[in-house]
């Protein structure tokens, strides 16, 4: 079978632009990263005759640079069935965007600055804090950090985006103690939850009572009807790489 190849960055605002085109369409690809700057890219500049990206590959082995020439390219390929809840679950997702959730997960790759915790340590024995000035909630332990919820808000709107608890206290509890209070918070000062992240939306998922916190748009269920397929994507809204 033959894919399009993507040659893209993933830090490349323009890359990402084309990624969601591709998932929104159904279109599997393959991805190939190029270096970091422009003129380290001979292997792209003898195949393609430029050194910026997005360039794409049709699976005619045609090539489209920059986005004006794939989205152009795009348009002509028919969108799937699914192509309006992946644009919806887009928008839905810009406050995790915002928030630098890619950049606060990419932290996890080469250290987390978690403490270890202890063993025979229960959830009841930690202490939760909001630190809003780093945008979310801490769970310690003798003063230690061994998790946090991050945040991002804006106006009476809450967006929960990424949790994470040491290894050491993973599955006992920890993390739905952590969740649990930023939800009790929420409610108390009556604001409404975007329950981006998954360990979030699986507790509420769990428990029901705090259903009533959740936005209108992530209470969609499985089979509700959707919305008309949003327009596509202008290229005079993004400038060429």
């Amino acid at each position: 079978m033959t894919l399009v190849t993507l040659y893209q960055a993933e830090w490349c605002p323009f890359s990402s632009a084309v990624r969601e085109l591709l998932t929104e369409l159904g279109i599997d690809a393959v991805i190939r990263q190029v270096e970091p700057y422009p003129e380290q890219r001979d292997a792209l500049r003898e195949l393609a005759g430029t050194d910026q990206i997005p360039v794409l590959q049709a699976e005619d082995g045609r090539l489209f640079r920059g986005t004006h020439e794939i989205f152009a390219h795009l348009r002509e390929r028919q969108a799937w069935e699914h192509a309006a809840d992946h644009r919806r679950r887009f928008r839905d997702h810009q406050a995790a965007r915002e928030s630098d959730a890619t950049g606060r997960l990419l932290k996890q790759f080469s250290a987390s600055d978690l403490d270890p915790g202890e063993p025979q340590s229960t959830p009841d024995q930690a202490t939760i804090v909001d630190v809003p000035e780093e945008h979310r909630y801490e769970l310690l332990l003798d003063g230690r950090r061994i998790g946090l919820l991050a945040y991002h808000r804006r106006g009476d709107r809450i967006a929960f985006t990424h949790t994470e608890v040491t290894p050491a206290c993973e599955g006992r509890g920890f993390g739905s103690r952590l969740v649990a209070h930023a939800l009790d918070d929420a409610r108390e000062k009556g604001l409404v939850v975007a329950p981006l992240c998954p360990f979030t939306a699986q507790y509420i998922k769990r428990h029901p009572e705090y259903a009533e916190l959740v936005a209108p748009e992530h209470r969609r269920l499985k089979g509700a009807a959707t919305a008309p397929t949003p327009a596509p994507l202008s290229p005079e809204r993004l400038s060429e790489k």
